[in-house]
């Protein structure tokens, strides 16, 4: 397994959709599999995903809400949604309150899918790129502030001399 290539779970309650998809993208993404929400969070927990993609139509969780939970819980990672109704209330609130990268319709055809793919994966790098650069900033800062009261004291000891 290439530990380079980012890890995709793909959650859709037809075995059949999670298949098609792990046959489409394994050669260039690491393809994990859930029929439900609750093996979606498992795995999760367990693997170290950078996109997940999920059906909107599941039974007792909805895609939207799976992705409300993984924005929590993993709000690094690069959430898609897709369904073959059009169930819009639901996607516009879910595209509005910032749950999701990118909604798909299905059925898609493989380019596209993999195009989508290729888009979400991009932007979980420059997710991650900006959250190490935002960390070496606030170190820089704290260094001056610290270098800062450092000089200060060091006049406050001279004027008192």
């Amino acid at each position: 397994m290439n530990q380079n290539r980012h890890t995709l779970l793909v959650v859709d309650d037809e075995p059949d959709v999670c298949d098609s998809v792990h046959d489409l993208l394994r050669k260039h993404f690491n393809v994990l599999r859930a029929r439900n929400a609750e093996e979606g969070i498992k795995l999760m927990q367990e693997n170290e995903v950078h996109i997940v993609m999920t059906d909107q139509r599941m039974p007792k969780v909805s895609g939207v809400e799976l992705l409300s939970k993984v924005r929590t819980g993993h709000p690094q990672a690069v959430r898609m949604l897709f369904t073959g109704y059009a169930d819009l209330d639901s996607i516009i609130a879910a595209i509005n309150q910032g749950h999701i990268y990118r909604f798909l319709k299905k059925p898609w055809q493989p380019e596209d899918l993999e195009s989508a793919v290729r888009d979400a994966a991009a932007e979980y790098d420059r997710i991650v790129e900006q959250a190490e650069e935002m960390l070496f900033l606030r170190t820089e800062l704290k260094q001056l502030r610290d270098r800062l009261t450092a000089l200060e004291q060091e006049v406050q000891r001279l004027r008192g001399s």
